[in-house]
């Protein structure tokens, strides 16, 4: 390891507020690609005292938000904007944060990242579980991390690493830690999720995890496509079976005032080693995102499409989960809910990349192509009735 560096730490009463890492502390090159990490704190409205950690790894930046359970608020790459214009402008901090506001869904009240992260007791649609109410997509996405490090190596590829943990833990509920690891070469269009979710009790217990990763202009609009190596598709209600299914996969454009969100439920073909992949690509295929990971890990893709007007929310969501975002007691009766032993872990893996050119979308879009084994079996039922 070339520097290790811990900006936060709760046991040791450690947190660094403002802070900047360059080439120039680590490196003696001076040919080297510049990069660059800067910690600092956000004030005014409804973001003051948020903590986030920007990150320019010479091709790509993005913003990391350890106030709120480690998300990424925002990614560029050149001209290529990974995100979405939400309602929500500023990082809010979780202290105006309910989540049981409305009926469970204060989730709502914060929302406006490119990445989301949905659990880990619980996620999907607010419900009553037994005798305990579940709020919208959980906790965790609202929890400061407890620690945070930035590393930096040079072998055998000169990377930026991330890593935070975020305890979800409470006295008669969960005791659920996350220990995440955001990583980026030098010089590419691309981060990953190498996530860790132990449960720290003695008992067993449940876990939900599913990433929430939302994309606007430029890549949505009237003409772009999700593309994917499908074996299975459902609508998630009779809304998303309109159409009989037709135009589930395209995107036609923000709608006028009345529209309401379409939510498709896939499972997806994968290589021989469990590994696949999911774009959105725009709509003369000059640029795209693509989410790599293992189905063995992440064994439910959910496709949700809310092609609202613009000033409202115009959004998709392409969201790798443990389990599809239906309220929990339905996802433990058909057997999608994890439950781990006592300290116990469950590991996955996401990688994004961004896709600047026709060449990189087409090549992907090939590569999505090899592993699709038989025509994809769409349903015009909900999976759930």
């Amino acid at each position: 390891m070339a520097y290790s560096k811990v900006l936060t730490d709760a046991d040791h009463n450690i947190s660094v507020k403002e802070w900047k890492l360059t080439p120039n502390e680590v490196e003696s090159d001076p040919d080297a690609t510049p990069w660059s990490v800067v910690k600092r704190t956000l004030s005014g409205g409804r973001q003051e005292g948020v903590e986030i950690i920007e990150v320019y790894n010479g091709v790509m930046q993005f913003t990391v938000v350890p106030t709120r359970g480690f998300i990424v608020w925002t990614a560029h790459v050149g001209d290529l904007r990974l995100g979405w214009d939400s309602p929500v402008k500023e990082i809010v901090h979780p202290q105006f944060v309910s989540l049981s506001d409305r009926g469970g869904l204060g989730w709502l009240n914060g929302f406006g990242e490119w990445v989301a992260r949905c659990g880990l007791q619980s996620m999907g649609a607010p419900c009553q579980d037994g005798n305990q109410p579940l709020t919208l997509h959980g906790r965790i996405n609202y929890i400061p991390a407890s620690f945070v490090e930035v590393r930096y190596v040079s072998t055998p590829v000169r990377t930026i690493i991330l890593r935070a943990i975020v305890d979800e833990s409470l006295m008669f509920g969960p005791q659920l830690r996350l220990t995440s690891e955001i990583s980026t070469e030098v010089g590419q269009p691309s981060l990953t999720f190498n996530d860790t979710v132990t449960n720290l009790a003695d008992a067993p217990q449940e876990m939900e995890s599913l990433y929430h990763i939302n994309f606007g202009t430029p890549l949505l609009g009237a003409g772009a496509a999700f593309v994917a190596p499908v074996k299975k598709v459902s609508p998630r209600d009779i809304r998303a079976a309109e159409d009989d299914m037709n135009g589930w996969k395209t995107y036609t454009g923000p709608h006028q005032p009345g529209y309401s969100e379409q939510v498709y439920l896939l499972e997806l073909f994968a290589d021989n080693d469990g590994n696949t992949e999911a774009m959105l690509k725009s709509r003369d295929g000059t640029q795209g995102c693509v989410l790599s990971f293992d189905v063995h890990q992440l064994p439910f893709m959910t496709l949700w499409k809310n092609e609202a007007p613009a000033k409202t929310g115009y959004v998709t969501g392409l969201e790798p989960g443990t389990s599809y975002p239906y309220p929990k007691p339905i996802e433990r009766e058909a057997g999608r809910v994890p439950k781990l032993s006592g300290g116990e872990s469950y590991r996955t893996k996401v990688t994004i990349k961004a896709l600047t050119s026709k060449q990189e979308v087409q090549e992907t879009e090939n590569r999505i192509s090899k592993m699709q084994q038989t025509e994809p079996e769409i349903s015009k039922t909900p999976l759930h009735q």
